[in-house]
């Protein structure tokens, strides 16, 4: 399963510029909430979690890499709970993935 993640910060604000090429994913996981909330404890991140539990998650899309977090080590956690799941990563406007295919 292809999943695209995209966050905003606040309830007022839109997740339109991060919606892009949105039918290229089987599910698209919206958070509105503080980057500064480690990534698996968010609404959309546990939901991620439990996917990845089930194995059911082949790779993981984000429109950039901010939206994964605020706290540089948590961003890197993240990627390493992911990487060891064999989860690819795409950040999608920096242009960089984590994983070869």
């Amino acid at each position: 399963m292809k999943v695209y993640y995209v966050r905003v910060s606040t309830v007022d604000q839109k997740t339109d510029r991060q919606r892009i090429n949105e039918k290229e994913f089987d599910l698209v996981v919206e958070d509105k909430c503080s980057g500064s909330i480690p990534f698996f404890e968010r609404e959309g991140g546990k939901k991620i979690k439990q996917l990845l539990d089930k194995k059911i998650i082949t790779s993981l899309s984000v429109w950039t890499i901010d939206r994964l977090g605020r706290d540089l080590l948590d961003i890197l956690n993240s990627i390493q709970y992911l990487s060891e799941r064999g989860i690819r990563i795409h950040f999608i406007q920096q242009g960089l993935i984590s994983l070869d295919d």
